[in-house]
């Protein structure tokens, strides 16, 4: 299931109009020019705007988001790392979304106590695990419930059981899990608020994380703002796991760079040269002349005894054998000159199908099953009797008697 995202409050990020976004990355500073950032999300602007013009405008302005994707030097350690609520200078929900929350059973005391006696704006509808349960089991019908709200959070009580209850149509392909919450009834109010005035840090399965921090129907300064805020809560949730690199993407866009960690010092690898040195020293080895010198009397007979222990060998195994093994070999060699003279050197001789070797024992396997079949069925015809002559019905027989005589 998903993890428990703390409601730790954090510093809000508000940038100056010409500071750049700067974070401590495990020592080191991690500094991303505004400049940079600021013309990454005009164009991803530009993008979607130029896409969009001929769309319904009905869904232009909560359809489309951007989102920062940071690539880690390592997968992070779900032992480590939490995941979080970061706080956004401008939210991405207000009294205009429509929020869903998935209560604990009994459904009707949350729905009063969050509808009610302590309304959030935004919050519309509450629902409960049972509810949930016999209402909405088929992909149609999760299909629609994910499509009706602009976020779902739940009941941190209840999270372990999300990913059962709404499959795959909300974890892979809708991409909205809900958000766990942990629920105080005397005021569960603040929670929800921070909640959904920030954005949501998951832990990833892999070294890389995404992090929506916007819509497209922001500007570019509430957009920054945002980012400059994301930057500084993922460095300091990811500590001691290095960022490389930090990239900029809108829905269905490109991803663009906007920050990369620089090269660590010293040059470039010469792989060329480290290909030519390993083969050469391989080369080398395969002949014995691996760099060794005329005056390594020690290295000389050890590697000279290994090819005498193999003639002294095959010496014993020869002289332990009869003279017919000898001939025997002596023929074999003879057999396989005179196939090497039929062949010839480099001269494609064509060869008929049937001399094939293949097909040679197929066709004599054929031959073999239907001698075997005539064989078995011939004994059996010999063996069976001809079949005697019915005599004629008594009545018959005496008529055919009668007229024979005279």
């Amino acid at each position: 299931g998903l993890p428990f995202l703390s409601q730790e409050p954090g510093p809000r990020a508000h940038l100056p109009k010409d500071s750049p976004a700067m974070a401590e990355d495990g020592g080191t500073k991690l500094k991303v020019k505004k400049e940079v950032l600021v013309k990454a999300i005009r164009a991803l602007h530009q993008v979607v705007n130029k896409r969009s013009a001929n769309a319904n405008q009905l869904f232009a302005n909560n359809s489309e988001t951007m989102t920062l994707l940071f690539t880690l030097g390592k997968i992070p350690e779900k032992k480590r790392m939490k995941g979080v609520i970061i706080p956004l200078p401008h939210p991405l929900y207000d009294e205009k979304s429509e929020v869903c929350f998935i209560a604990k059973d009994p459904q009707k005391k949350y729905k009063e106590l969050l509808l009610r006696q302590h309304p959030v704006p935004g919050l519309t509808k509450v629902i409960g695990i049972d509810k949930l349960r016999r209402n909405y089991k088929t992909p149609e019908t999760k299909r629609a419930l994910a499509d009706a709200f602009d976020l779902f959070l739940c009941d941190s009580r209840v999270v372990e059981l999300m990913p059962s209850l709404l499959g795959t149509v909300f974890y892979q392909k809708k991409h909205k899990a809900p958000i766990p919450v942990k629920m105080v009834v005397t005021d569960p109010k603040p929670n929800l608020e921070q909640t959904l005035k920030g954005t949501p840090l998951r832990i990833p399965t892999g070294p890389c994380i995404g992090v929506r921090f916007g819509r497209c129907s922001m500007t570019e300064e509430e957009l920054v703002q945002n980012a400059t805020a994301v930057i500084r809560g993922i460095v300091d949730n990811v500590k001691g796991n290095p960022v490389m690199t930090i990239s900029v993407q809108a829905t269905d866009a490109p991803a663009l760079p906007v920050w990369r960690r620089p090269p660590p010092p010293g040059g470039p690898v010469d792989l060329k040269k480290y290909h030519s040195d390993a083969s050469s020293s391989s080369a080398a080895s395969e002949t014995g002349a691996s760099g060794a010198s005329a005056t390594d009397g020690a290295s000389e007979i050890e590697y000279g005894d290994l090819p005498s222990d193999a003639g002294d060998g095959l010496s014993i195994r020869d002289t332990s054998s009869d003279a017919g093994s000898v001939a025997g070999n002596a023929i074999a060699l003879d057999s396989h000159s005179e196939l090497d003279s039929e062949v010839g050197d480099g001269e494609d001789v064509p060869v008929e199908k049937d001399s094939m070797p293949l097909v040679k024992s197929l066709k004599g396997k054929k031959t073999k099953r239907r001698q075997a079949a005539v064989e078995a069925s011939a004994p059996a015809e010999k063996a069976a009797p001809a079949p005697a002559a019915m005599p004629p019905p008594p009545k018959k027989l005496k008529k055919a008697i009668a007229k024979s005589k005279p």
